[in-house]
């Protein structure tokens, strides 16, 4: 017997939709938790002096970076840790989840002239505008 080829194409089509669409949707859930898990924070060495000045607004994060105000974070090495879990920052005893308001002292950078001071730096953060947590 045969089936009409009109017929088996449509089946054809059917099917490699659905196993498009799959292995879209899984790459998609796969991209969002990879995008929280590859967080990179930068830092810088700590020589016990900062500045007092505040930053505060939300936390952001763009492209593995941390951002408050559109203004990229260093905190001292060995300071703060994410949660990819939780989504959350944990600096100086606070856990600061994304979309937070984050309150922290330090002191507004110049990448230029700071640069060799910063460890870890992902390629992908914008450094136009840093802030060295303190």
């Amino acid at each position: 017997m045969e089936i009409p080829v009109g017929k088996n194409l449509g089946i054809n089509n059917k099917l490699i939709c659905t196993v498009v669409l799959v292995f879209l949707t899984g790459c998609q859930r796969q991209e969002t938790n990879e995008n929280t898990s590859a967080v990179k924070l930068p830092v810088y060495q700590f020589n016990g002096v900062s500045a007092s000045a505040r930053l505060k607004g939300i936390l952001q994060l763009k492209q593995e970076c941390l951002y408050v105000n559109d203004i990229l974070i260093i905190f001292p090495e060995h300071s703060a840790q994410w949660d990819a879990e939780k989504e959350a920052l944990s600096y100086k005893g606070k856990h600061i989840r994304l979309g937070s308001e984050l309150d922290i002292a330090g002191g507004n950078g110049d990448f230029e002239r700071d640069n060799l001071r910063i460890k870890h730096l992902s390629p992908m953060c914008d450094h136009q505008n840093i802030w060295f947590a303190g």
